[in-house]
């Protein structure tokens, strides 16, 4: 085997075995070809904010 026939074999394997891959891509938007459960996203928590206190100037002692 030549090597230019050996690098194109390397170059050309990992396309042709799809990366491990077991099935058709899965593309956003698409129906996925197997059972997929959806997500559950957990609510968020509501903020609590410091509860401000009014600013109270000392009276001046006269």
């Amino acid at each position: 085997m030549k090597s230019y026939q050996l690098l194109l074999l390397l170059l050309i394997n990992p396309v042709l075995s799809g990366c491990g891959q077991s099935g058709p891509l899965y593309l956003p938007g698409q129906v996925p070809p197997i059972h997929v459960q959806p997500e559950v996203k957990p609510e968020p928590k509501p903020e609590i904010k410091p509860e401000t206190k009014p600013d109270i100037k000392p009276e001046a002692n006269q």
